[in-house]
């Protein structure tokens, strides 16, 4: 025991030299904050203590935990790899390309480490190239002859070669299109190339335990946590260490990978693999051909009956309610089991199957009735229905114990684990996101919890400001004066900051309308609108120089846009949770609507309104305007007080005019000539 404490002391007081005398050799400043939070995690895993590390902007928390599992590693007997989650592929680019490469050659030059830190990116097969499917297309494309394509010819050729990043589709200038047609959908035995197949290759090494880095993102670790729990195929090799950073997003990761999912084109499809004459002998094939009108007869009395008038909606929002509970729907349900029963009962019979495709229908039609017999569940599970961005219906299904679950699969495990982000915390206090991810569940006898929370370094007191115009009408997006109000006061900002503006909206539909409004009344600057999925309009909004970008939710959280590209940040509603079926179920747990407000609601809401916060500065010398456009946020607001209290301290204004002053004392003249 004697032994380890000393071992533990050499290994702190090395991570201590590392931050005070051999980073700053470096060009890199020292930050008491940073080193504090480096040291706190490196004793969590010394410890085995799960670490809950709140790090706001600035802070350095990538440089922290990089350093601080380096160097536990160097002193401890376990040599596994160490597991980095996160949210976001800018992230994973950083760490990657950035971090890991530079803290490596520094700590190889001052030989504490005798080779470089080495690093694999892992993440779902359709980001590869197929060998198989990548020759059938270049056949094609080569049997059209067509001068125009020469040039696509001549990059898929450059995919054969044999190193790793060739196989990495996300690394290549191709469209959606033909990557869709080239990437690694199923892997088969039955594949001509699976003996020589350099996916299934590069697969077998990325599964060693020869890296000192895995890098994935919330999703893909919790799709291999919850394989291994089901005796599948594991996704990643075994680890001690595992850091979740972008922590603030990962319940989202887990409702999404535990949430069960059937659409309503899924037995419509597995209708189209079968071809009766094909597989079964005439006998059966009227069997099968009642069978399959059966499906689909009651796939789609199912979903019309469910979806009621989501069908006909044009709605822009994301669109979910809960399954009504009635005997019809049930008995549509086990009807549907009974037919798929079945049918996977007249394919066990058939033998010849040379390329795979019974064996496809079996497991897809043992998939959907699994799923199926899920909905069933009631009692265990929160089902709803909803529309999809494509337009169709889908029947989800999560746990209702998901926080007893997460307990048990990531934290009771006995990984020495990391979880940190900018926002995880109200004011310091983690009980929210503790209750959401279940580590509240854990007995202090068994696995202590350490819980740090270090403030931005960034002096928001003389480089920022906060605007709360007064007298807004209550936010509502059925009432033309709040729009009006709303565009009147977004025009005004807009001007006063000569644009260099991102607004962020919780509501698609409203920031089409305003869009619209600003457009006709500003010519002065560019303006952007980023619809779904449409990232691409970050970078054109960081080209223009001085332009204005309307956003949601996804431009709230991970984008880095430093200097005076992004100097005025407009929140225009307080981002509460979208009313879900998750909620509805969240606020039956509570006796005291005003309790469930305080606990689930406005700490959901505080969060993120932290981390949209957090795009405004991102570096010590950037300087930025805030505005929250809320009139529940006004002097006499109900969240007034919530609100100030979990933002750093900065001025409050409601004029006009201290925005104007602050741009122009902050601002040199090149700011204003774009």
């Amino acid at each position: 025991m004697e032994l380890e404490l000393d071992e533990n002391k050499r290994a702190q007081h090395l991570l201590s030299y590392i931050f005070d005398v051999i980073l700053p050799q470096y060009g890199m400043a020292k930050r008491k904050s940073q080193k504090e939070l480096a040291l706190s995690m490196l004793r969590a895993l010394q410890e085995n203590k799960l670490a809950l590390c709140e790090a706001e902007v600035g802070t350095g928390k990538t440089h922290a935990y990089i350093l601080a599992v380096t160097i536990h590693n160097l002193f401890s007997q376990s040599k596994t790899p160490t597991m980095i989650s996160t949210s976001t592929i800018a992230l994973q680019e950083a760490i990657t390309k950035e971090y890991i490469p530079q803290i490596s050659r520094i700590l190889l030059e001052h030989r504490i480490i005798d080779k470089p830190l080495s690093f694999v990116v892992r993440k779902g097969k359709s980001h590869f190239v197929c060998d198989s499917r990548l020759k059938t297309y270049e056949s094609s494309i080569r049997n059209q002859n067509r001068p125009e394509d020469q040039g696509l010819l001549a990059q898929l050729g450059e995919l054969w070669r044999e190193q790793e990043h060739y196989l990495d589709l996300d690394g290549f200038p191709l469209t959606p299109y033909v990557k869709e047609r080239i990437n690694v959908s199923q892997c088969s035995e039955f594949c001509p190339h699976s003996s020589y197949c350099r996916f299934a290759s590069f697969s077998r090494r990325w599964l060693s335990e020869s890296y000192d880095f895995q890098i994935s993102n919330h999703n893909y670790i919790l799709a291999d946590v919850v394989n291994r729990r089901e005796g599948k195929k594991k996704l990643l090799p075994y680890y001690n260490i595992a850091v979740f950073d972008e922590a603030h997003k990962l319940i989202d990761a887990a409702r999404q990978i535990y949430c069960t999912r059937l659409s309503e084109n899924e037995i419509p499809k597995l209708i189209h693999l079968i071809s009766p004459e094909r597989f079964v002998d005439k006998s059966s094939q009227r069997q099968m051909m009642e069978l399959c009108t059966g499906l689909s007869e009651k796939n789609t009395r199912l979903f019309q009956k469910t979806g009621g008038a989501f069908i006909q909606s044009n709605q822009m929002e994301n669109i979910s309610r809960t399954i009504e509970e009635d005997r019809s729907t049930r008995l549509w349900i086990r009807d549907l089991i009974g037919m798929l029963e079945k049918l996977g009962r007249i394919f066990v019979t058939v033998k010849m199957d040379s390329c795979g495709r019974v064996k496809t229908i079996r497991n897809t039609a043992q998939s959907i009735e699994d799923r199926l017999n899920v909905f069933l569940s009631a009692k265990q599970n929160i089902s709803w229905i909803e529309k999809s961005d494509s337009g169709g219906l889908e029947f989800c299904s999560l746990p209702r114990e998901l926080e007893r679950i997460l307990y048990h699969d990531l934290w009771h495990t006995g990984v020495h684990s990391i979880i940190t982000s900018g926002t995880i915390s109200v004011g310091g206090n983690f009980d929210h996101f503790k209750r959401m991810t279940g580590i509240d569940l854990l007995q202090p006898q068994n696995r202590r919890v350490m819980e740090v929370s270090k403030l931005s370094p960034f002096n928001y007191s003389q480089n920022a400001i906060l605007y709360i115009p007064e007298e807004l009408p209550f936010p509502d997006i059925h009432d033309e004066k709040y729009i009006e109000a709303i565009s009147r006061e977004i025009i005004h900002l807009i001007c006063a900051t000569f644009g260099h503006t991102l607004i962020l909206f919780s509501s698609y539909w409203l920031m089409e309308r305003i869009f619209y409004e600003v457009k006709q009344e500003i010519q002065s600057f560019p303006l952007f609108i980023m619809k779904r999925g449409r990232m691409d309009m970050i970078e054109k909004f960081r080209r223009s120089g001085n332009g204005v970008l309307f956003a949601s939710d996804s431009a709230g959280e991970g984008i880095d846009l430093p200097g005076d590209i992004l100097s005025s940040v407009i929140i225009v509603k307080l981002p509460f949770p979208v009313p879900s079926p998750i909620l509805e179920y969240e606020r039956t747990k509570y006796d005291d609507f005003s309790q469930y407000v305080k606990e689930i609601i406005t700490p959901g809401m505080i969060i993120k309104l932290r981390q949209w916060f957090g795009r405004g500065i991102r570096r010590e010398t950037d300087t930025a305007v805030f505005s929250i456009l809320d009139s529940r946020v006004g002097i006499h607001g109900r969240y007034r007080d919530d609100v100030l209290k979990a933002l750093p301290d900065m001025p409050v204004t409601g004029r006009i005019e201290e925005i104007r002053r602050f741009i122009a004392e902050k601002k040199t003249g090149e700011y204003f000539l774009l």
